[in-house]
């Protein structure tokens, strides 16, 4: 009878076994792709019918040029002006009916940020009649891909800018 005990018990836990595999193998640790976002530095938000995507601003130090970067979208069929502004400074850009305004390639910059690289600066951005405030990170040239827009110590404000 002892052997039998012991061939019922391996087999008990070779079933209990099996029964853990078959229902572990189910999960996964994995997200769905629909769960997966885009992971971005800057910040995003929506200001009259402007979507603000991945707001932020490359400079070399405090008291320094910004020079923005991201992506304005106008998914309305007017043109609309997007004032950008800073506790001292502010910037235009339009943005055309059903268009976009990326900063990569559409320069903006703003004379001086009031904060060092690694902080936030509160940027206020009016679009079609709204203002909204965005705690906008400040990058500066560590990344290899923030140095190539770097505003000189040298430059000033962007043409289109209002002081």
């Amino acid at each position: 009878m002892r052997g039998l005990h012991w061939c019922n018990s391996g087999l008990l836990g070779a079933c209990l076994m099996g029964v853990v595999l078959v229902a572990l193998s189910g999960c996964s640790t994995a997200t769905p792709d629909e769960d997966w976002h885009a992971i971005a530095n800057g910040v995003d938000g929506d200001v009259g019918g402007v979507e603000v995507r991945s707001l932020l601003i490359v400079s070399e130090d405090a008291n320094q040029p910004g020079r923005f970067l991201g992506t304005l979208f106008n998914s309305s069929t007017e043109p609309v002006d997007v004032v950008l502004s800073d506790q001292d400074d502010s910037v235009t850009v339009r943005v055309e009916a059903q268009g976009e305004v990326g900063f990569d390639t559409n320069p903006l910059v703003l004379s001086s940020v009031s904060d060092i690289p690694g902080s936030r600066v509160s940027i206020s951005v009016t679009a079609g009649g709204e203002k909204e405030e965005f705690s906008t990170p400040v990058l500066d040239g560590t990344l290899q891909a923030y140095r190539p827009f770097l505003p000189s110590a040298a430059a000033s404000a962007s043409p289109s800018a209002q002081n």
